[in-house]
């Protein structure tokens, strides 16, 4: 089977079955709301393993033989007389190969219309998967691996068929460890018998040998080993050898170049296992080992050394800047979570954001499974929506449906889990729960969608509160920190506090609550107690559970408030660590990236923070102030966005938009935003902060601007924190630059440096410094700069976060 996202790159579809391979999860449950789908009265679908180029793959039961099996059932547009004649004998010519190494077909069914092939079902791994789980596999692992697939080409090559299309996608490794090649999927028969029924290039690209790219018909088992080479590369470096943009220029790259070393990668990689893979992938055949047995031989000729050094190992950690894959990998079920119905008032709107997030969180820490981001489905919440529609919009396998309504004092939620290529519903059930309750909803569903989809269960139940009204407290909190804005965050902590109150020992509770309060640190009236009350929380809180993100991230907040930036990052990372899918820490990273010079991978985890959450509109307005500063002000302008209703984010639109009329002295523009803010529903003291910025470029001088104004604005004074500060002594600096007021500019600088200013992009980039960037002062305090911007970059650039 070819279990690929949209993205992959293979050339045509595969034409044969495949065995399925992944563990077991447990029978139906019998609280099922529909009965299991049954095909030709005998397959009883239990669950989706993947979807590929020609169709999905399910596990079934046979009822007739009592056993399980997978079952491929084929896309329409492939059911045509003359395929499936072409697939009968595809399957004859499969049924070929008996070996341990090789899953077996089995037959082509039918069912009102769906075609359907059945194959061997194996529990296991594929191949793919456990390379993306892992990044690379350790060398006797390799080896071992490799054994079994060269005994599994050798049996297919002796009965006259070649594979064709060999990957890690293709490859299983079995519940005892054993590897089993499936999806003789484009198998045909070796030259000189039947060649001529396969017409035109197919394989995929990554892998094809270059005969294969030239479309030569006379293949033989050389091409397969070529695959294996191209394969084993990848297994020991986790890259592939052959890259491109397109897939011809990845096909048609070794054609014009000679196969890589896997030692450039990795130069400790056992010379006898380099040279292997670079002789598999030799651009002329004749200079490739001629049989699987032959690659056995060498394979089983050397073994590991014995300095440990030499050893590859699967440890080690990616860069910070390679945020995790968010595409899906071949053999993953790619799933869309569709926004919950709300069949009720609007004022259950946390009930249903609570069980949509940890639906979704739940969901995606189960292997096997790639989770559409929040931020591609939100738009979806029309109640007549197409979910089948909307699946195919996504690019995913299979979607989540649901809709939740009060009845009486309780909360009733259906779901049900829908095959988007042939539209079969896989599993469906509804929840009576109390409202306190509704986050076991979530913890239910997800263990059922998982046990319907994969070999994973989500793991052991969160704990959750027996205090109802605490359940709730928290419930109404958490959708208000998770709404992004200053008075959001006040009245959340205050929420949290109650239910932290009622029950201290709830680690959940106890940690958001010191990430709402963090939140408010800096604002207002909130007090330098805050940080302290904010960090013994978060640190006794994470004595008794070390593993709570929220802490860390609160913990983080502090220590960036008071320009502690390093230790910040540290704190951010472990919370990352945690929760990969973390919004609150990438947003932070990427923030601080944006500032100390690692402005691509900021705007990397920012979108992808945002990717999560389409409804932070906080999140693209850093990316488009970062487009401001170097100067690509289309970009900026298109992440900003049209004018948004709430106070708080127009307030954020507004000086954002004030500053780049600063920053480049666009009076047009200011006099079109002076207009609008008169009429605009924010906050006075903003407004005549915006009013004043924007007036500046339509010929302000410094008349004009009343230093009064200034100071009850702008204070510098660290009075709130040395981060405030900071950022309004920055505010100030632009304010006097736009009016050519280098002595105002230097005092303001000076307050951002005392207050240990760390964003030498904006040092570096904001136009209205050009006047006074040679200047022997302002050289010296970027360099200040500078030395506090790699201290945070040497913190980014840490091996591993330490989660103790």
């Amino acid at each position: 089977m070819s279990v690929t996202d949209p993205e992959d790159k293979t050339l045509s579809a595969p034409m044969l079955p495949v065995a399925i391979a992944v563990a077991a999860p447990a029978e139906s449950s019998n609280t099922l709301d529909v009965a299991p789908k049954l095909l030709a009265n005998r397959y009883e679908l239990l669950g989706m393993l993947g979807a590929g180029a020609m169709g999905t793959v399910y596990r079934a039961r046979d009822r007739e033989l009592d056993e399980i099996v997978a079952l491929k059932v084929l896309k329409k547009e492939l059911a045509s007389e003359d395929m499936l004649e072409r697939f009968r004998r595809e399957v004859k010519l499969a049924r070929r190969v008996t070996h341990r190494n090789v899953a077996r077909t089995f037959d082509i069914g039918e069912d009102g219309g769906d075609r359907f092939l059945t194959m061997e079902f194996i529990e296991g791994e594929m191949l793919g998967a456990r390379l993306a789980r892992k990044g690379r596999l350790p060398l006797p692992e390799v080896t071992a691996l490799a054994l079994d697939v060269c005994a599994g080409l050798s049996a297919a090559h002796a009965a006259n068929v070649l594979h064709r299309d060999l990957k890690p996608e293709n490859v299983i490794v079995a519940k005892d460890g054993h590897a089993v090649i499936t999806d003789f999927g484009i198998a045909r028969a070796a030259a000189g018998e039947a060649a001529s029924r396969t017409v035109g290039i197919v394989g995929t690209p990554a892998y094809m040998a270059p005969e294969q790219v030239e479309g030569a018909k006379d293949l033989d088992a050389r091409a397969d080993l070529y695959a294996l080479g191209a394969m084993l590369f990848e297994l020991l470096t986790g890259q592939q050898p052959w890259t491109g943009d397109t897939v011809i220029a990845i096909a048609a790259s070794r054609l014009l170049h000679p196969p890589p070393d896997p030692r450039k990668l990795l130069p400790n990689l056992a010379p006898p296992m380099a040279e292997l893979v670079v002789a598999l992938m030799a651009r002329q055949r004749d200079q490739r080992p001629k049989t699987a047995d032959d690659v056995a031989k060498v394979l089983s000729s050397f073994a590991p050394p014995p300095n440990p050094s030499t050893l590859l190992t699967s440890g080690g950690t990616l860069p910070l800047g390679a945020l995790g894959a968010i595409k899906a990998r071949p053999g993953s079920r790619v799933v869309a979570v569709l926004p919950i119905v709300n069949l009720g008032a609007n004022e259950d709107s946390y009930l249903i954001e609570g069980i949509l997030e940890d639906l979704v969180d739940n969901l995606s820490v189960v292997r096997g499974l790639l989770i559409r981001p929040r931020g591609e489905t939100q738009r979806y919440v029309d109640p007549k929506r197409d979910a089948r529609e909307v699946g195919r919009a996504v690019h995913a396998d299979v979607v989540v449906d649901a809709s939740l309504r009060r009845i009486g004092d309780r909360v009733r939620a259906s779901f049900r889990l829908i095959a988007v290529e042939d539209g079969f519903q896989l599993w469906a059930q509804r929840f009576d729960r109390a409202p306190a309750e509704v986050l076991t909803i979530a913890d239910d569903a997800a263990a059922a969608i998982a046990k319907a989809l994969t070999a994973e269960v989500v793991g052991e139940k969160k704990e959750r509160s027996h205090d109802p009204e605490a359940e709730d407290l928290y419930l109404r909190g958490r959708y208000l920190v998770r709404r992004g804005w200053g008075e959001y965050y006040i009245e959340a902590a205050q929420l949290l506090e109650r239910a932290h109150q009622r029950v201290p020992d709830d680690t959940r509770i106890a940690g958001l609550y010191a990430l709402a309060t963090a939140r408010t640190y800096g604002m207002p009236n909130i007090t330098d107690s805050a940080a302290d009350k904010t960090r013994l929380l978060a640190e006794q809180t994470l004595e008794a559970d070390p593993r709570q993100p929220d802490c860390k991230v609160a913990l983080g907040i502090i220590h960036f408030q008071n320009q502690e930036v390093d230790a910040a990052v540290r704190y951010f990372r472990q919370a990352l660590a945690l929760n990969p899918h973390g919004v609150e820490p990438l947003d932070w990273l990427g923030r601080i990236m944006a500032e100390v010079g690692r402005v691509e991978d900021g705007v990397a985890y920012l979108r992808r923070a945002s990717s999560m959450d389409g409804e932070n509109i906080a999140l693209r307005y850093q990316v488009a102030r970062i487009h401001s500063i170097l100067g690509d002000r289309a970009m900026m302008k298109q992440e900003l966005g049209p004018m948004p209703s709430h106070p708080g984010d127009l307030a954020m639109w507004f000086i954002l938009l004030a500053r780049d009329c600063m920053w480049y002295r666009d009076a047009q523009l200011a006099a079109e935003m002076r207009k609008a803010v008169a009429s605009a529903n924010i906050p006075a003291t903003a407004r005549l902060g915006i009013e004043q910025m924007l007036g500046i470029p339509l010929g302000g001088s410094r008349d004009y601007l009343e230093r009064k104004n200034l100071d009850r604005i702008l204070p510098v004074d660290a009075s709130r924190t040395p981060r405030r500060a900071s950022f309004n002594a920055q505010l100030r600096a632009e304010t006097f630059g736009a009016i050519d007021d280098v002595a105002g500019m230097f005092e303001s600088l000076r307050y951002a440096d005392g207050n240990s200013l760390v964003d030498v992009v904006w040092l570096d980039r904001c136009p209205l410094f050009d006047v006074i960037r040679r200047e022997p002062e302002f050289v010296t305090l970027r360099e200040r700069v500078g030395v506090r911007a790699r201290r945070v970059l040497v913190a980014l650039d840490a091996r591993s976060p330490t989660l103790a």
